[in-house]
């Protein structure tokens, strides 16, 4: 019996040399019933045919904008569907793969039941002395997500079962493709960020749960595959929702108490009141997430938008 078929579907926005980099790492994995899918964000110039001729065995399917991480995802989730793929893994195009990744993922996937998806630790590239995601758990106190402690030793992980999680990490996220055709793709309103988030949150709800397989990893850049501003922008909008969707009133309390007094400094350091932590930048980038959440505005970012997130383009 042939092995499962694994599509892996990456992004890329501007980033082709992290691109290059990462499909160098695929190239080298040693599960052979897998296909590659780039899905070329309207990068500008022609990045989308260079890592066609760089990688002629690949498929690219250029966008001629940005989708974002949800938006492209869902083009090549639709196309991994329609080529009957068993399995889908979403990849950072900053992120590297280690050789023997498919396998255990998939070993991971098929111990539990009612999985909606797995992710291996993940880990700060270049090498082993920091785990950037080793379980994902809600603070409320400090309204985000906590990805890993300090402490947290990769050593200590390797010979773990796979253990439940908050969601898995859309830097290396593997599902069955079943679990997409039944239950839906990535949510566009989040444009990016939070969106695995509230994909996990959604199957939760109909009995599915996230996993780490900790016996496997992926090295990841990080911070490489979007600008700074649109992160902070994003982030803050995204958060918000999030919340308010997936978090209990009491929860969601104690968060929002913490998010005012966030909104509070933010404005404050415009006026130069504040000092330190953030620049006045990254402050209008915050505060116009706050705006465009009450507003109800959500997706790409609106094109009002774009001479506080991209102040450097003319």
């Amino acid at each position: 019996m042939s092995s499962p078929s694994v599509y892996i579907v990456i992004l890329n926005w501007n980033g082709i040399d992290d691109t290059l980099e990462c499909l160098a790492s695929i190239a080298k994995l040693s599960y052979s019933n897998v296909k590659t899918i780039v899905v070329d964000n309207g990068s500008e110039g022609d990045q989308a045919n260079a890592i066609a001729k760089a990688f002629p065995s690949i498929m690219v399917l250029a966008q001629p904008e940005n989708l974002g991480f949800c938006g492209g995802c869902n083009v090549g989730i639709k196309e991994a569907l329609a080529n009957n793929a068993d399995f889908v893994m979403l990849l950072n195009n900053d992120a590297l793969v280690s050789p023997n990744l498919l396998e255990g993922l998939i070993a991971g996937y098929s111990a539990k039941r009612n999985v909606s998806a797995v992710s291996p630790v993940i880990i700060e590239y270049p090498g082993r002395d920091r785990l950037s995601v080793t379980d994902v758990r809600w603070n409320p106190l400090t309204a985000r997500f906590d990805l890993a402690q300090p402490s947290d030793v990769y050593e200590s992980f390797q010979t773990r079962e796979p253990y439940r999680t908050e969601f898995a990490c859309g830097c290396c996220l593997f599902a069955s493709a079943d679990v997409f055709r039944e239950y839906g793709l990535l949510d566009e309103r989040y444009f990016a960020f939070f969106d695995e988030a509230e994909w996990c949150s959604r199957l939760r709800r109909h009995g599915l749960e996230s996993y780490i397989v900790p016996s496997t990893f992926v090295y990841h850049k990080g911070g490489r595959s979007t600008p700074s501003l649109v992160s902070a922008y994003l982030m803050t909008r995204n958060r918000l929702l999030w919340m308010r969707e997936n978090l209990p009133w009491a929860i969601q309390r104690l968060s929002l108490k913490l998010l005012f007094k966030d909104l509070v400094w933010h404005s404050a350091n415009l006026l130069g009141i504040t000092r330190g932590h953030y620049t006045k930048q990254h402050s209008r980038a915050a505060l116009r997430g706050y705006r465009d959440y009450f507003l109800g505005r959500f997706g790409k970012w609106p094109k009002s938008a774009e001479k506080i997130l991209f102040p450097d383009h003319k």
